[in-house]
């Protein structure tokens, strides 16, 4: 009798440890999936890098021609045939025009003429056509997408603790305002921005920022 009793025991507690472990598991599992959410949530929207291939375009994409050449364009990356059928990103081609450009672009003005910032690429604003056009850099143009892409200039100041240069300093500024944007849907270079959401973008925009090594004050 006591025999029996010992192993219901044994078994019983055999089933509770499996219990315990299968818990445990998948408790692990869901804070490793949690934390990797978390990481991937402080990125800045990604675009393909320069260089990527690919062995299919993305659905809606646009082709587009500057001189002879063809290329397809989508959500502000551009892509060139290779053979064999696939696909490689390439810098914007100068002259190339497209009929969009994709969110978190920076709207600004250098004398009278209206461009663009998106992905790296500066676009001039034809009205005429109702096109943006790929341009070189304009003089002064990026003390004027750093002005563009903050709520109020005077009202943030950042400091490199990384002894970081104004090269990536700009590209950071950057890709962190393109995700600030992504994550509150603030944006004051839209037409009619919602000023209830400048304080959750500020927060935003600052949160990047300091996760890649700056102060932000």
């Amino acid at each position: 009798m006591k025999k029996h009793l010992v192993v219901r025991l044994l078994r019983a507690a055999a089933m509770v440890a499996a219990i315990m472990m299968t818990a445990a598991n998948t408790y692990a599992q869901k804070k490793t999936s949690h934390q990797v959410e978390a990481t991937n949530s402080h990125r800045a929207p990604a675009y393909p890098q320069v260089g990527y291939q690919t062995g299919k375009l993305p659905p809606g994409h646009q082709t587009i021609r500057v001189n002879r050449d063809e290329y397809s364009y989508y959500n502000g990356s551009y892509y060139r045939p290779r053979p064999g059928g696939s696909y490689v990103v390439v810098s914007a081609p100068p002259g190339a025009r497209v009929g969009s450009l994709p969110p978190g672009y920076v709207n600004f003005f250098v004398g009278p003429n209206q461009f663009f910032y998106a992905n790296f690429t500066y676009y001039l604003w034809d009205q005429q056509r109702t096109e943006y056009v790929v341009v070189e850099e304009p003089a002064g143009a990026a003390v004027a997408v750093l002005a563009a892409s903050e709520p109020t200039s005077s009202e943030i100041f950042v400091y490199p603790n990384n002894g970081q240069s104004d090269e990536q300093r700009g590209r950071d500024r950057y890709e962190c305002y393109l995700w600030a944007v992504d994550q509150t849907g603030f944006d004051q270079t839209a037409s009619n921005p919602d000023l209830t959401k400048a304080g959750d973008y500020r927060r935003a925009l600052s949160a990047c920022l300091e996760g890649r090594g700056y102060t932000v004050k």
